[in-house]
């Protein structure tokens, strides 16, 4: 039997025989002690993760579509594969993650953080989101003065063996060698 707690007080909030049935047990997982949970694959569609700190976590393939990770912890997570349309990343902590490099609203939620108040930076953020259905290849041959910007953000996210577009890769390790 798995018992998921609050991280803050140590209260049982749900149990089930696998880790995937105690969170569907329960419809409201707020701030709930996930750290290194393996949830790969698993449907969280919806799944409200809300200040859940699901740091370690294994969440590559799973279906993270529509789920509220607003102020969760999800760093050294490892996200690779996950799909996030539509989810809620405001505020999360990404730092150490390996990112989903096909999701669109996890690259244009850090490509927004990194915007700041900029409005022209912004924008770029809103292409990511507007154009799911382009590649790697079909958004970096947008000509616009902004591109490099983006790239250089997400380039610095970056981890060996995270499969990074082969763009972002090669830059990375140029910047190593060089």
């Amino acid at each position: 039997m798995i018992e998921i707690k609050r991280r803050w007080t140590d209260e049982t909030i749900c149990s089930g025989e696998t880790m995937l049935q105690a969170i569907k047990s329960f419809s409201d997982l707020r701030g709930a002690d996930l750290r290194g949970a393996d949830l790969r694959g698993d449907d969280l569609s919806g799944t409200n993760l809300r200040g859940d700190d699901l740091s370690g976590a294994n969440l590559s393939g799973a279906d993270l579509s529509g789920a509220d990770f607003s102020g969760a912890k999800l760093s050294g997570a490892d996200l690779r594969g996950a799909d996030f349309s539509g989810a809620n990343l405001s505020g999360a902590d990404l730092s150490g993650a390996k990112l989903a490099w096909q999701s669109h609203d996890l690259l244009a939620e850090i490509l927004k953080r990194a915007a700041g108040d900029d409005i022209a930076k912004l924008k770029v953020a809103g292409v990511i989101l507007l154009c799911r259905e382009k590649c790697w290849r079909e958004l970096l041959a947008i000509r616009d003065p902004l591109t490099g910007w983006a790239i250089g953000v997400l380039r610095e996210w970056v981890q060996d063996g995270d499969g990074a577009p082969k763009e972002l890769v090669e830059w990375k390790e140029e910047v190593s060698n060089g």
